[in-house]
């Protein structure tokens, strides 16, 4: 498995999709579900960057981030089905880490649906901590309780 930054926004669109299906019959689905092409054209224009990961040329993973000053946020992890629970998430998570010290940011942040309780579980066990909690209006207008969850980076 390989670990990328060129991702073809096909290709990025059909993980996010399937990584979000388990969301569609949600009575607050997923914004995640409504994203295009053009909206990754568009948020990949504006500075965010999106990295996947690869197993025998498929797109298996894909995370977005952008750094800003003093963190970098990640969000719309995104792991297809067949290959939860083998550690991608993680991988991948660790991979973003350290490109953030590379830039120099030593905080990594994100946000979780609250109800989300295996996600939660996953970050606290790479070291982040829950900083704040809230209720974010999505794309859809859903209000969703969320956590921010934050993580200090070091060397």
């Amino acid at each position: 498995m390989k670990i990328e930054k060129k991702i073809k926004p096909t290709e990025a669109v059909k993980v996010i999709h399937q990584a979000f299906k388990r969301y569609e019959t949600d009575p607050q689905p997923s914004s995640a579900l409504n994203e295009t092409e053009d909206s990754i054209l568009t948020e990949l224009k504006k500075g965010t960057e999106m990295f996947g990961v690869y197993d025998n040329d498929e797109l298996i993973a894909l995370v977005k981030c952008i750094l800003n000053d003093g963190f970098m946020y990640f969000s719309r992890l995104s792991v297809l089905p067949k290959n939860q629970g083998e550690g991608v998430a993680t991988n991948l998570v660790k991979y973003l880490e350290g490109y953030a010290v590379q830039n120099n940011i030593f905080v990594s942040k994100c946000k979780v649906r609250k109800i989300e309780k295996n996600n939660i579980a996953l970050y606290s066990k790479m070291g982040y901590k829950i900083v704040k909690e809230e209720i974010i209006i999505n794309k859809n207008g859903d209000e969703i309780p969320t956590v921010t969850m934050q993580k200090n980076l070091t060397i």
